[in-house]
C-alpha cells in the first residue's frame, strides 16, 4: 500500500528525507505568500483591479520565457547548488519586502520586480527538484516519492492559505511575506544534508551551447512517442484547467449567488482530494499500470469540471464541492502518474530539459486559456464555459491514445540522446 512505501522512501533515503522536508518547508511558505502578496496589492498599496491582474501575469511570465534554458541550466549544473542558491535567493527577494515596508518605499513596481524574480528562481528550483528525485530513490520507488512530494503541495495549500489569511489579519501582508522568506532559508539550509555524488556534480550530454542542448532536448522528446503524447496532452489539461480557473468563482459568485465564504471551503475541498490523490497515486500506478491510472484520471477530472456546472439551488454545492473534491483527487493521479513516466523514460542528465519542453507548454497554454475563459464567459457565461473547459479536458487524453499510453506499465530504458 502507499503509506509504507512512502515510509519506505523515507526511512531508506536521507537524501530523500531532506529533500522531503526542505520542500514541505517552503511549500507552506509559498501558501502564505500566495494569498499574502494580493492582498499586499490590493490592501496595503491601494492598487487598482487591472494592476493586479498584472502581477498575477508578471508571476506566469518567468514560466513561459525561461523554461527552456533553465532546463539546459539544471542539466549542466550541480543539482544541489541549484536547489541551494534558489531557495536562498528566493528568501532574498522576498526579505526586501518587510524592509522595505518598515521605511514605507514599497510600491507596485517593485512589487513586480520582486514577484519576477521569485518565480524565476521558481521555475529553476522546480526543474531541479524534478530532475534530483530519480537520483536519491530507485525506479520503483519513483511514484512513491512522487507521491510524497504532491502531498505536501496539497497540505501545504490548504494550510498555507489558512494560515496566511490569519497571519495578514494578525500582523499585516508585509510581515506575512518575511514568513515566506524565512521558509526558503530554512528549506536551503536542509538541502545543504543532500550528499548523493550525482547531486554535486554536472554531467550533460553534449555541451554544444544552450541553443544545441534546447534543441537536444526537444529532439529527445520528439522522438519518444510517449514523451511527446504525455507533453500535448498536458498543454491541453493546461488548456482547461485555464478555463476552468478563469470561469469557476464568476460562476459562483455571479450565477449561483455563493457567498465568499462558501467559496473559500469548495475550494479547501480541492486541496483535501489532493491529498487523497496522493495516497492513491502509488496503488492505482502499481494496481491498473502508469498509462490506464493516468488516462482514467483525465477522464475523472472531466466529470469533476463538468459537475461545477449543476443545477441551480442546494444541489449545486453538493455538486461544486464533489466536483472539487474528485478534480483535486485525479489531477494529483495524473500530475504523480505522468510525472514518474517522465522520470522513468529519460537519461538522468537529461531530465531538466524534457521537464522544461513540458512545463513550456503548460505554461504557455494558461494565458490563452484564461482569455478564452474569460471572453467565453462573458459571451455565453461562466457555467456554460464550465462545461467547455470539461470538453477540452476530455480531448486531452486523445494524445495518449494515439501515443498508446495505455501500454505503459512500469519501467521503461531511458537512453541518452
Amino acid at each position: 500500500m502507499t503509506g509504507p512505501r512512502w515510509f519506505l522512501a523515507l526511512r531508506g533515503s536521507s537524501d530523500f528525507r531532506h529533500l522531503w522536508a526542505a520542500h514541505l518547508v517552503s511549500s507552506l511558505g509559498s501558501g502564505v505568500t500566495g494569498l499574502a502578496i494580493p492582498l499586499l496589492a490590493a490592501v496595503t498599496l491601494g492598487a487598482s483591479p487591472a494592476a493586479v491582474g498584472l502581477l498575477t501575469a508578471i508571476s506566469a511570465v518567468p514560466h513561459v520565457l525561461l523554461s527552456l534554458v533553465a532546463g539546459v541550466l539544471v542539466d549542466r549544473a550541480p543539482q544541489r547548488a541549484v536547489l541551494i542558491l534558489t531557495d536562498f535567493g528566493r528568501a532574498v527577494c522576498l526579505g526586501t519586502v518587510p524592509v522595505l515596508g518598515l521605511f514605507d518605499l514599497l510600491s507596485m513596481p517593485i512589487l513586480y520586480c520582486v514577484v519576477f524574480l521569485v518565480q524565476a528562481q521558481t521555475v529553476v528550483n522546480d526543474l531541479a527538484s524534478a530532475s534530483v528525485v530519480p537520483k536519491v530513490l530507485p525506479p520503483e520507488m519513483l511514484t512513491a516519492g512522487n507521491s510524497a512530494i504532491s502531498v505536501n503541495s496539497s497540505v501545504a495549500w490548504i494550510a498555507g492559505n489558512g494560515l496566511g489569511g490569519g497571519l495578514v489579519q494578525l500582523v499585516g501582508a508585509v510581515v506575512t511575506v518575511a514568513v515566506d522568506a524565512i521558509s526558503y532559508v530554512f528549506s536551503g539550509v536542509l538541502l545543504f544534508f543532500l550528499r548523493a555524488p550525482e547531486l554535486a556534480a554536472a554531467k550533460v550530454s553534449g555541451r554544444r551551447g544552450v541553443l544545441r542542448d534546447i534543441k537536444s532536448g526537444l529532439v529527445f522528446v520528439l522522438k519518444d512517442r510517449v514523451l511527446v503524447a504525455l507533453c500535448v496532452s498536458s498543454g491541453i489539461g493546461a488548456f482547461a484547467v485555464a478555463i476552468r480557473d478563469a470561469s469557476l468563482v464568476l460562476a459562483l459568485v455571479r450565477e449561483l449567488d455563493f457567498p465568499a465564504v462558501l467559496v473559500g471551503l469548495l475550494a479547501m475541498l480541492a486541496g483535501l482530494g489532493g491529498v487523497a490523490g496522493g495516497l492513491l497515486a502509488d496503488w492505482a500506478a502499481t494496481r491498473f499500470g502508469f498509462g490506464r491510472s493516468v488516462m482514467v484520471a483525465i477522464a475523472v477530472s472531466a466529470v469533476a469540471i463538468a459537475l461545477m456546472a449543476a443545477p441551480f439551488g442546494v444541489a449545486s454545492a453538493v455538486a461544486v464541492g464533489v466536483g472539487q473534491f474528485v478534480g483535486g483527487l485525479s489531477g494529483a493521479v495524473y500530475s504523480i502518474g505522468q510525472l514518474t513516466m517522465r522520470q522513468l523514460a529519460t537519461p538522468p542528465d537529461m531530465l531538466g530539459r524534457v521537464n522544461a519542453v513540458r512545463r513550456f507548454l503548460v505554461y504557455a497554454s494558461f494565458p490563452l486559456g484564461g482569455v478564452v475563459g474569460g471572453f467565453g464567459g462573458g459571451v455565453l457565461g461562466s457555467r456554460s464555459m464550465l462545461i467547455v473547459a470539461a470538453l477540452v479536458m476530455a480531448i486531452s487524453v486523445i494524445p495518449l491514445v494515439v501515443g498508446k499510453v495505455n501500454k505503459v506499465e512500469g519501467c521503461r530504458p531511458a537512453q541518452t540522446l
